[in-house]
């Protein structure tokens, strides 16, 4: 008896992943006249990256309740 093989859902048919990377919030030339980001102050670097965790934390607290939950 000859067998046919065939691929499963989840075999050949399934596209390599690709490496995880790290989006660049801040690249250079971005905004006219916007400072790059190494040459803000160390102390506006730290403010900047404080509430940028801050405001994604916040984002995700929001969104991962669901409706019909509250806050």
């Amino acid at each position: 008896m000859v067998r046919k093989t065939t691929a499963s859902a989840s075999g050949d048919r399934r596209k390599p992943r690709l490496p995880a990377q790290q989006m660049d919030l801040f690249p250079r030339g971005a905004a006219a006249g916007a400072p790059n980001w190494p040459d803000l102050p160390k102390d506006a670097q730290q403010a900047l990256v404080g509430l940028m965790t801050r405001l994604i934390l916040e984002h995700a607290r929001t969104t991962t309740m669901g409706a019909g939950h509250e806050r």
